[in-house]
């Protein structure tokens, strides 16, 4: 690019313009990413021409003919003629143009002129720079806060994320300021970086700018530094990352690109630690608490008395984590150093110490301090003691609902149990810091919350995986017994709440049996509680909605009834379908004379009493008993935690009820989450759907009543609904087998039910996927009585309760692959 740039301006007559005038002084300079030569395919050219005195007509014209072959050629040029001081106050006034004015290099014209420019813009520098500094903090603090987020961690950012190119050039910005250091490798001479760090940032940094060179190129040259999903396979192919008997060529690609933010996001916050500590040296802090020997306190770090300390004793560096932990302190950028060559270099010494086991589960038992916790991670200290670790470092989860690399998540997840047993949930959810205080032995949840996701360092089923692990480890820390069989039994069951809530009727109490029957007793229901409310929290705010915790409270508290030995774990079904109707028939006393409500209740079916909240019964009672000739009645209530509304109708009954609801739903964009429907001897419909609420909550109301509308103009087919459904866009974005997301795929299930026979579909979402479905399975000759549906991003997974027309279940083998064909077929 320097070649085609300068061959422009020499063709124009810059050179020639320059000796023309009495005095050298126009500079032609490179700008930003291009001054850095670091461009990229997309990136923009910016260019500066400095210059001292008049500028003539002529000049300018011979600057724009420079100009405009690179506009021809379609490239994004940016420039801007100024004089010295002109750039200075530019720069001085706006830390964008102050970072690129840094990055200058000199391309064409007077080079005494240049060096003129360069000593007058860095003597500046040199006399603000006590300001620039609070710039500099301000600036990395406000990419932080955005960066931080957790939806740039499934697709980074690799210019400006945590991490990025971006960290890098902080840190060369910062070193040329205050170490005169022309480029970051020649910071060398500080006791900043060793040779080593320094090379592995050169690679990091080459690596990263190959991947921003693609991600330009799938763009079509244009500017794109977001690593979306959609690139990860084609760039990861690009990049010869071929896939493994464990991994996609995305997943290691991935691990590959984690790796590298990670060692530059881990080596920035520890130089501006170093820059802190080197600028702004300052005297000892007095000590608020008793430190290890050999260790002082300097500016809220623990650090090293002298150099070579830890060399004599390793065991002090447990010893500093474990004080920082509890004290909320962090470790100094030298203590770091040197920590982490001794761990790489001593580990098998430090393991043979009689207190290392003691003081490591110290650490990880009681995790006060996040940044030690991922400090430990970092320099390899779990992964020291845990060399199981290792095998999920940097480790990659290609899913939309992971937000972070397997290690992290799992060091997230302790960080979460710690805010639960403080009560830092409790304005959301105090019933989590509730059970906590209820625990005989919190250890266990820490345990398995470090150890959850162990096994996806290896093939299988990871839950099973580490499950079989866990004793090896507690075994290796010292651990045994009732305890290692506990964690362990965590751990192979960790998800096991969360799937039967989202994937199960919850109302069927054989759900619930087969939960209790699992975890035995109420201690381990109160830890497998947590851990999947903390696993939850720590995947992400797609694992996380207010409504899935709520599913998953809901299924606490009915396996607890169970398991104390309530009116749900009575075999006596009689008994308790008679409790339920002399409750309703109380509720409805007032209201309405005892024949109506008894001829109503001949004609309900007994699944419907055992398996409906006395709420729910009783409104739909109202709705029948007052709806007259209507075609459709219904009820709302609008969740006070969740943004979700429940529906509850009353309706004809009729073939494919459930598609045309999911119609009208989807016609309006709302998703069902849920729908439970009971058919009475009668001809009508009791149904209950949770869906969320309407998009402008403003208009709620109005939005309710078009949808009732709609709704009873369907069931009467005054509606081409297919035809309406169709029309709205369908983007299909299918992730299965293209980005690394399972495969689409239906599954039959006859067990898990009494009555029913469950479907469970995954696929890639679109508009009117599941009206699709429904309609798909009405055509088989199903009925659908209950339904579960989440639809996340790009991701649909459904459970499906269906009976054939005589009410029975699907059990022929014929019949149940004509299912799998017809369904599979249908969300293609």
């Amino acid at each position: 690019m320097d070649r085609f740039i300068r061959s422009l301006f020499l063709q124009a007559g810059f050179r020639q313009r320059v000796k023309e005038l009495q005095e050298e002084r126009l500079a032609l300079v490179a700008l930003g990413s291009y001054g850095r030569r670091e461009l990229c395919l997309g990136s923009d050219i910016d260019l500066m021409i400095v210059y001292r005195g008049g500028l003539s007509p002529e000049m300018k014209q011979v600057i724009l003919r420079g100009l405009y072959p690179l506009w021809d050629a379609d490239l994004e040029v940016g420039y801007n003629i100024v004089t010295i001081q002109e750039c200075i106050h530019l720069a001085m006034n706006d830390f964008r143009v102050l970072t690129s004015v840094m990055d200058a290099r000199f391309m064409l014209g007077s080079r005494v002129f240049y060096r003129q420019f360069e000593e007058a813009f860095w003597s500046r520098i040199e006399r603000e720079k006590g300001s620039l500094l609070k710039q500099f903090l301000a600036a990395k603090q406000k990419r932080e806060e955005k960066y931080e987020s957790q939806s740039y961690f499934v697709e980074p950012d690799i210019k400006e994320g945590l991490g990025g190119l971006r960290d890098l050039h902080f840190m060369a910005w910062m070193a040329r300021i205050y170490f005169k250091a022309r480029r970051l490798n020649l910071i060398k001479r500080y006791p900043v970086f060793s040779h080593f760090d320094l090379d592995k940032l050169g690679y990091s940094k080459g690596f990263l700018l190959k991947v921003r060179n693609h991600l330009h190129h799938l763009a079509n040259g244009r500017k794109q530094d977001l690593l979306l999903l959609s690139f990860q396979r084609e760039i990861s192919h690009a990049l010869g990352y071929k896939d493994g008997p464990r991994e996609t060529g995305p997943e290691r690609f991935m691990r590959s690109l984690y790796l590298h933010l990670n060692r530059i996001r881990f080596r920035n916050e520890e130089f501006y630690v170093k820059v802190m500590d080197i600028i702004d040296p300052r005297p000892i802090e007095p000590l608020s608490t008793e430190l290890p020997p050999g260790f002082q306190m300097m500016k809220g770090n623990i650090v090293l008395k002298r150099e070579g300390l830890l060399q004599q004793s390793p065991l002090l560096i447990l010893k500093a984590f474990s004080e920082a932990n509890q004290q909320g302190f962090f470790l100094g950028s030298g203590f770091i150093w040197e920590a982490s060559k001794i761990i790489a270099t001593q580990g098998e010494k430090i393991l043979g110490m009689p207190e290392a086991k003691e003081l490591f589960l110290r650490i990880i038992l009681k995790p006060r301090n996040p940044k030690i916790l991922r400090l430990a991670l970092n320099i390899g200290l779990i992964g020291l003691f845990i060399p199981e670790f290792k095998k999920i470092r940097n480790l990659a989860q290609f899913d939309y609902y992971h937000v972070e690399t397997v290690d992290l998540h799992s060091v997230k997840t302790l960080e979460v149990i710690h805010d639960i047993s403080t009560g830092a949930h409790d304005d959301r959810w105090p019933l989590f810091q509730k059970i906590y205080s209820e625990l005989e032995n919190p250890d266990l949840l820490f345990l398995a919350g470090l150890l959850h996701d162990i096994g996806k360092g290896y093939s299988g089923d990871h839950a099973e995986r580490g499950a079989w692990l866990v004793p090896r480890i507690l075994k290796r820390l010292g651990i045994n017994g009732g305890t290692s069989q506990v964690v362990s039994l965590l751990v192979k069951h960790h998800l096991l709440l969360v799937r039967v809530s989202q994937r199960r009727d919850l109302n069927d109490e054989k759900t619930s049996v087969q939960v209790a029957q699992t975890i035995q007793n109420i201690e381990t229901l109160r830890l497998l509680f947590l851990l999947a409310v903390a696993d939850s929290i720590a995947t992400g705010p797609l694992a996380n909605s207010e409504w899935k915790t709520m599913l998953i409270i809901e299924l606490f508290f009915k396996v607890r009834r169970i398991l104390e030995g309530g009116l749900l774990a009575s075999p006596d079904a009689t008994k308790r379908l008679e409790h339920n109707k002399r409750q309703l028939r109380e509720r409805l006393k007032p209201e309405f004379p005892r024949k109506d409500i008894q001829n109503l209740m001949d004609q309900v079916s007994t699944r419907y009493f055992l398996s409906n909240p006395l709420e729910d019964m009783a409104e739909h009672f109202r709705l029948a008993l007052t709806m007259g000739k209507q075609r459709l009645s219904w009820t709302l209530q609008k969740l006070k935690d969740a943004p979700v509304t429940r529906v509850i109708l009353c309706t004809h009954d009729m073939p494919g009820l459930f598609s045309k609801m999911v119609g009208v739903f989807t016609l309006n964009n709302i998703k069902v989450l849920s729908a439970n429907i009971f058919t009475l001897k009668n001809g009508l419909a009791f149904d209950v759907y949770e869906v969320t609420n309407p998009l402008d909550p403003y208009r709620e109301e109005k939005m309710w009543s078009k949808i009732q509308d709609e709704a009873l103009q369907v069931i009467e087919d005054q509606i081409p609904l297919g035809e309406l459904i169709s029309k709205k866009e369908r983007q299909v974005f299918s992730l299965g087998e293209d980005y690394g997301y399972p495969p689409k795929k239906v599954k039959i299930d006859n067990e898990a039910s009494d009555f029913f026979t469950i479907v469970e579909v995954s696929a890639g979402d679109r508009i009117g996927l599941l009206y699709d479905l429904a309609k798909e399975v009405f055509s088989l000759g199903l009925d659908i009585r209950f339904a579960k549906v989440n639809a996340d991003k790009e991701r649909m997974s459904g459970v499906f309760y269906v009976r054939d027309s005589g009410g029975e279940k699907i059990l022929e083998e014929e019949q149940i692959q004509k299912m799998k064909r017809e369904i599979m077929s249908a969300i293609e």
